[in-house]
């Protein structure tokens, strides 16, 4: 698998993680600082995604972690997909 693929899917895991955190939360406050928290995780997700191309690398540290440890990523994002329902 592709840098980027891996980048865009540890991304994706990302997105998934913070909108499920979001589910239980009960205080206004807390719950549109959330909605911020996974808003910008989907944009980075969409920039991701346009790099699928092969134009350009990350600098969001979670994505440049896939590119730099690209087998330790592919593990935890099928080690993410396992658990899901």
């Amino acid at each position: 698998m592709s840098p980027a693929r891996v980048a865009m899917a540890y991304q994706a895991c990302e997105v998934a993680d913070l909108a499920a955190a979001a589910v239980s939360l009960d205080d206004p406050a807390e719950a549109a600082a959330q909605a911020a928290r996974v808003l910008a995780a989907a944009q980075e997700l969409v920039a991701a995604a346009n790099r699928l191309g092969g134009r350009g690398t990350p600098t969001d540290a979670l994505q440049l972690f896939a590119y730099e440890h690209l087998e330790e990523a592919a593990e935890d994002v099928a080690d993410w997909l396992s658990r899901r329902p």
